[in-house]
């Protein structure tokens, strides 16, 4: 049967269970079907169609069957929906990327600071800090630009968890290097050493959103306006908050400006690795 469907260019005279069962069998092969309707002969193929659309006049079971139902006379609309949808998912994939990566980055950061210096790396004020500081970047993702696919898109959790992993435990090597820069280069006490690792920590996830937010280069297409515009902000407070010793003991302008450049070029250095893995985990 799959192999008629597949051979044929369309059929005739056919009763609701066949339309069904056409697509039934081509979602079996593994195949992602869409399907259009108007009547009530229609409803079951659009309820089981990943992508069962109404027409504007279409009967009310047909519109209650559907996914979508078009406002507007003929198909066109059907273009923007799908648009629209992949858009949507891209800044999903986006908050997931970011989720993982910021959840690698913290509990390798954590763990390996208590057991190398037996003590807490971020204070409790600095890790109240810190949820504000990714929150507010994160809730940018929602207004971001991104790019339409060119297929279908799927999540595939495994290559996501992997891809996602690699980038926590490079962000977390490098607040680990930050640690190490504290104690044996600027001669921290432990107050002032949990305030560079908070902001080695917020510039992290600022410039973690700008790389994670494309699949390919970071340059490849600017953030919306809001995203950059929170990035920006929330680094400039948080970098007056340290330079202050305003609700955290106060660091060092150069102490600052290491911190900045190291998340940077850091930060610079895995965008390349990201692209390399991206294509090798086919994450699109």
């Amino acid at each position: 049967k799959i192999q008629l469907i597949h051979e044929s260019d369309g059929f005739a005279n056919v009763f609701p269970d066949d339309k069904y069962q056409i697509v039934k069998l081509l979602q079996e092969d593994g195949h992602l079907v869409g399907m259009t309707g108007d009547g009530v002969n229609d409803a079951p193929a659009l309820k089981q169609a990943e992508l069962g659309t109404a027409v504007s006049s279409a009967s009310d079971v047909a519109k209650a069957s559907a996914s979508i139902i078009l406002t507007h006379p003929g198909l066109h609309d059907i273009i923007a929906a799908i648009t629209t949808s992949r858009q949507t998912y891209q800044r999903m994939l986006t908050w997931v990327i970011n989720k993982i990566t910021k959840v690698i980055e913290i509990i390798i950061l954590f763990t390996l600071g208590f057991f190398w210096l037996k003590v807490s790396l971020v204070s409790l004020l600095g890790m109240s800090l810190l949820v504000f500081a990714n929150d507010f970047a994160t809730m940018s993702i929602a207004t971001d630009n991104v790019q339409s696919t060119a297929g279908p898109n799927q999540w595939r959790l495994g290559p996501l968890t992997a891809a996602s992993g690699v980038l926590g435990l490079w962000f977390a090597l490098v607040d680990l290097v930050i640690v190490w820069l504290g104690l044996n280069l600027f001669h921290l006490s432990l107050p002032v050493l949990q305030t560079a690792v908070l902001i080695g920590l917020v510039f992290n996830s600022q410039f973690r959103l700008l790389i994670v937010r494309e699949r390919s280069h970071f340059w490849t297409s600017w953030p919306s306006r809001t995203l950059l515009a929170v990035n920006l902000f929330t680094i400039v407070i948080f970098a007056l908050l340290a330079l202050t010793g305003w609700l955290m003991p106060a660091i060092s302008s150069p102490l600052l400006v290491t911190i900045l450049l190291l998340t940077l070029a850091a930060t610079i250095v895995l965008d390349f690795l990201k692209v390399a893995v991206f294509r090798w985990l086919k994450i699109a």
